[in-house]
């Protein structure tokens, strides 16, 4: 099985900070990374 070493999320409202961290806890609870590991940036629409 394949070894988890990042993560990148793309979501709406990924400009907000407090969004930013929420999701940040929400992927780090679920994939044991270190938070300086997980990057969350803007959905744009385009």
């Amino acid at each position: 099985m394949p070894k988890i070493e990042g993560a990148i999320v793309i979501a709406e409202g990924g400009e907000n900070a407090m969004i930013k961290t929420n999701i940040v806890q929400a992927v780090s609870a679920v994939t044991g990374l270190a938070t300086h590991k997980i990057q969350v940036f803007k959905m744009s629409n385009e």
